[in-house]
């Protein structure tokens, strides 16, 4: 690519993180609602199940949300950022009347403004198989031009692995060492091997959405069904030297 091209894109990206960035600090938790107004635009797409459609729902949330009492001491809101092009993700935690949550908020953003929002919400254990945080680890982007190369390694994985379940292809793509964030499969490819499956009449990956990649960290979007009910999925993948070292996930049921 074009040096002066790739710089254009990275000056766009990083526009991107800092008005999703704002909107977390300002909007939300300061209450700021005239700089939501200012970035929400007025043909905002809401897929949030648990948030009014529009723009006009997503108002009333904040306001809702700035009225509701803070707590004496909170502590500083863990977030990983990832973006490419339109698309930013944050994976981030926080709590709601104690208890902690695990979050995965995607944002669509056009000329300044966020036109498009999906997420995934959901409680985290107190304790983990794996003994790792469900939120934790590495938040450093490196290695920004292997982001392609990242992104079709961890789709292959996502496809032929977890949708196809052919896991005699595990070792192609998954370092035996893995480190795992998903609180019911213990670490190392072993673990996720094992989980896959016992599972494998429980948890069916049906469809990948999106796949959103930047450096070493590539964010894929999918659906299919967990028990039989439908499920929103977010998988969070952490690449060195082309393989997967650290997997994060986020679920939610659709209503």
């Amino acid at each position: 690519m074009n040096p002066i091209n790739l710089m254009i894109i990275m000056h766009s990206i990083e526009v991107n993180k800092a008005i999703i960035r704002d909107f977390y600090r300002r909007a939300i938790a300061s209450g700021d609602l005239d700089y939501a107004d200012q970035i929400i635009a007025d043909d905002y797409i809401q897929h949030s199940a648990t948030v009014k459609p529009g723009k006009a729902g997503l108002l009333d949330a904040l306001r809702y949300i700035s009225q509701m009492p803070k707590p004496a001491t909170s502590a500083k809101p863990f977030m990983r950022l990832i973006a490419e092009g339109d698309y930013v993700v944050t994976n981030l935690r926080f709590a709601v009347g104690g208890q902690p949550k695990a979050v995965v908020d995607l944002f669509r953003l056009h000329n300044g403004q966020v036109v498009e929002h999906w997420d995934a919400v959901e409680n985290q254990p107190e304790s983990t198989l794996n003994g790792n945080p469900m939120m934790d680890g590495a938040v450093e982007i490196e290695d920004v031009a292997l982001t392609g190369e990242n992104k079709k390694i961890a789709g292959e994985f996502f496809q032929r692995v977890l949708v196809n379940r052919e896991l005699v292809l595990l070792p192609e793509y998954v370092v035996s060492d893995l480190v795992q964030h998903q609180p019911d499969i213990a670490n190392g490819r072993a673990g996720l091997e094992q989980y896959v499956q016992q599972n494998a009449d429980l948890l069916v990956f049906q469809k990948i959405h999106r796949i959103i990649g930047e450096g070493n960290f590539v964010v894929i979007q999918s659906e299919g069904q967990l028990d039989q009910k439908p499920y929103v999925f977010y998988h969070v993948f952490r690449l060195h030297e082309r393989k997967i070292v650290e997997q994060w996930a986020v679920k939610q049921q659709i209503p």
